[in-house]
């Protein structure tokens, strides 16, 4: 019942016209702009005179004396909300919801012959009488209805309307009696005058009650907007209250009030632009012929109604500029800074002493292998092939400590094919934990690989080489860390003759450089238009360093000690800083350095002092220990028997990074002085230095780098004369 309702006010709504013929319009009186009626909403209130038809004396299913009721009338209140829509502008489409009531209270008498009664004497008798009774039937019928109505004005402010209602009952509840009436001083059988009280819902009542309604309205403008409109309704039954006879239909008096919602007429536009420019004119760096753009375009707009037309005005503000190229002439300068004991300080000459080097790296008889693995290619040793082979020679090798480990297998198997009577004894060790618990055979799997590697590739008789195999190694690395488990996964080698592990030597002359830390320190002052630099240091006609970048140049540092970009002679050494813009212009400045190149000739020629450098690197201690093993030994006879009386001797002492610093810093100060006990130097002819794990000298995240570290390093600096 409530979606008929619903159905009915969605469908009044969508009747809203689309159109603006003829539309209801005013005027507003603070804008003067003429506005359209959309719609007008309010509300009502009023009084029903319900008259109720009734042909019937008793309800369905109830008890009742009755013959007929009679047709009775009553009043009742009605209220609600309205909204209405115009069509034109006299033809208004209105819908209605709120409450109505259609009550009344339906009476009849009747004369009933021969009714048993009791008189109300002392002791009651019971009587026949001819007796008077009137029956009563009360109901409120309240309901929610909503009402489209079509409205039409005629008269200029007169509306007659038309429509339909249809409301929802909200409780169909009824009150009967019936009460004797005379002859006085009688009751009925149970001693009152009531009998057939019934209180209870109408049966079969039509729950949905539908009215066609006509009215007669009239219009009492009190404002622009709101009106006020007396009004008569009348509603005329469509449905029965129940299935017997009985309809209500109303006359309704009251008076409803209607604001008006109104949107103003689109305006008639009338456009107006305007265009104000203005130019600029700046210098700009690294131009090659004057350039104008347009910067920026704002526009507003000026918007003026009168009445019924709008005027916009649109001002167009346009932002040229004008560049011009700008002369480029930074001030450029350019000087030599050696960073000595912190301090920065402006030089203009380098000393370059030669030394006689001598530079000894041990072999770390360990190769290393990841978890269950045993594939000698997938480990850090560098592998080549037998032609390779063939002509492979120490002449090859890097000073650098790791890659001459890296060919840790390539110089036993040259020297063991030199060796013929030299045996290695390789052994294939595990971690013993996980998947290489108790695994021997892994471990043998891993020597095997090292022994075909020297025997396939090398040429090694396998006689030379023996194969053995146990858990963890003899001296193993702490098992309860990963990084001591991976030093336990590895192969070591081992030989009858001690020139097949003996370090490997190098002797070059080094070059001692003072001061060594240069900055080339470029000055440049409007820096404007400057793209891209480049400073460069020469000597002569050869570059040993160059850099650029973009924008304002900084400061270069150059390390002399390099290899690579150190001076090679005694020719002035030129800096040079060049700035450019972006259409190539540019502009330089240069400092140069004096070199006093000293060879071991010119040394000798004054009779000057030269030095002779020897540094031992080969000292590698066991994980946790200050203990040096007879290999060691025999290089320390080595070491003792060249330090001579005037020699200068620094030992200094290594950790890796396992365990605190402070304890690194004791363990690398055992390992100093036990090197200084093997030496039988005394304290004034020795330095230590116990660095510990303050400074890592190789990477600490490889096995080979953390067993490395185990070391103590012995610098001999010896006058040649």
């Amino acid at each position: 019942m409530m979606s008929i309702a619903l159905r009915l006010l969605l469908a009044s709504l969508f009747l809203v016209p689309v159109s603006t013929i003829a539309q209801e319009t005013i005027v507003d009186d603070s804008t003067g702009r003429t506005e359209y009626l959309r719609f007008q909403v309010g509300g009502y209130l009023g009084a029903g005179f319900n008259l109720h038809t009734a042909n019937f004396g008793a309800l369905p299913g109830v008890p009742s004396c009755c013959q007929d009721y009679k047709s009775a009338m009553t009043i009742a209140p009605a209220l609600g909300l309205l909204i209405e829509f115009p069509i034109n502008a006299d033809l208004h489409l209105q819908t209605r919801l709120g409450y109505a009531a259609l009550a009344g209270d339906l009476s009849s008498t009747q004369v009933i012959g021969n009714e048993p009664v009791l008189d109300d004497g002392s002791i009651p008798n019971v009587q026949r009488q001819d007796v008077t009774v009137e029956h009563t039937l009360s109901a409120g019928l309240p309901m929610i209805a909503i009402e489209p109505i079509l409205a039409y004005r005629f008269l200029k402010n007169f509306w007659v309307s038309a429509g339909f209602r249809v409301g929802i009952l909200m409780g169909t509840g009824f009150e009967q009696q019936e009460t004797l009436i005379s002859p006085d001083g009688y009751t009925f059988l149970d001693g009152t005058t009531v009998r057939n009280q019934i209180a209870q819902d109408i049966p079969d009542a039509q729950t949905i009650q539908m009215h066609a309604s006509v009215g007669l309205g009239y219009q009492f403008p009190l404002s622009q907007r709101l009106s006020l409109v007396p009004e008569v309704r009348y509603y005329v039954p469509v449905t029965k209250i129940s299935s017997v006879d009985w309809t209500v239909q109303t006359f309704q008096v009251g008076a409803a009030v209607r604001y008006g919602i109104y949107t103003p007429k689109d305006p008639t536009i009338y456009r107006d632009t305007m265009y104000v420019r203005d130019t600029t004119i700046v210098m700009k760096a690294g131009l090659a012929a004057d350039r104008t753009y347009l910067a920026q375009t704002t526009a507003s707009e000026e918007v003026r109604d009168e009445a019924d037309d709008r005027f916009i005005t649109t001002t167009v503000r346009e932002s040229w500029v004008t560049e011009s190229p700008k002369p480029f002439t930074p001030r450029v300068g350019v000087d030599f800074v050696a960073i000595v004991n912190g301090e920065r300080r402006s030089v203009d000459s380098i000393r370059v002493e030669e030394l006689d080097v001598i530079e000894s790296y041990p072999l770390l008889p360990q190769i290393f292998y990841d978890s269950t693995n045993s594939d000698l290619r997938q480990t850090q040793q560098y592998l080549i092939d037998r032609e390779q082979a063939r002509d492979y020679s120490s002449d090859f090798l890097q000073r650098d400590q790791i890659k001459v480990y890296r060919n840790l297998l390539n110089i036993v198997g040259m020297r063991l094919r030199s060796l013929p009577t030299a045996v290695l004894t390789v052994t294939g060790t595990t971690d013993d934990t996980g998947d290489e618990k108790n695994n021997l055979d892994l471990a043998e799997r891993r020597a095997q690989q090292v022994r075909d590697y020297l025997v396939d590739v090398w040429g090694v008789s396998k006689d030379q080489v023996v194969v053995r195999k146990r858990l963890l190694p003899s001296s193993p690395a702490n098992n309860q860390t990963e990084e001591g488990r991976a030093e336990n996964r590895r192969v070591e080698l081992s030989a009858n003759d001690i020139a097949v592990l003996e370090p490997i030597e190098f002797r070059q002359r080094d070059l001692v450089i003072t001061p060594a830390d240069f900055r080339l320190q470029p000055t440049v002052e409007d820096i404007e238009g400057i793209a891209e630099w480049e400073m460069g240091i020469k000597q002569g006609n050869t570059h040993l360093y160059t850099e650029s970048g973009l924008g304002r140049p900084t400061p270069v540092r150059w390390d002399a000690t390099n290899e690579a970009t150190s001076p090679k002679n005694d020719k002035v050494i030129t800096g040079t800083v060049t700035v450019r813009n972006a259409l190539g212009q540019e502009r330089s400045a240069t400092d140069t350095l004096d070199v006093e190149y000293v060879t071991l000739q010119l040394m000798a020629s004054r009779e000057e002092g030269g030095k002779r450098i020897e540094r031992y690197s080969l000292i590698v201690f066991d994980y946790n220990s200050a203990e040096l093993n007879p290999a060691n030994r025999r290089v320390m006879e080595r070491i003792k028997s060249r330090i001579e009386a005037d020699s200068k001797v620094k030992i200094l002492g290594f950790a890796d990074r396992s365990g605190n610093p402070e304890y690194n810093r004791n363990l690398a100060r055992r390992r100093c002085l036990e090197a200084q006990r093997v030496l039988g130097l005394s304290d004034d002819r020795a330095t230590i230095e116990p660095v510990g794990s303050d400074r890592l000298i190789y990477d600490n995240d490889t096995p080979e780098g953390r067993s490395y570290s185990r070391t103590v390093q012995i610098e001999v600096e010896t006058p040649v004369r």
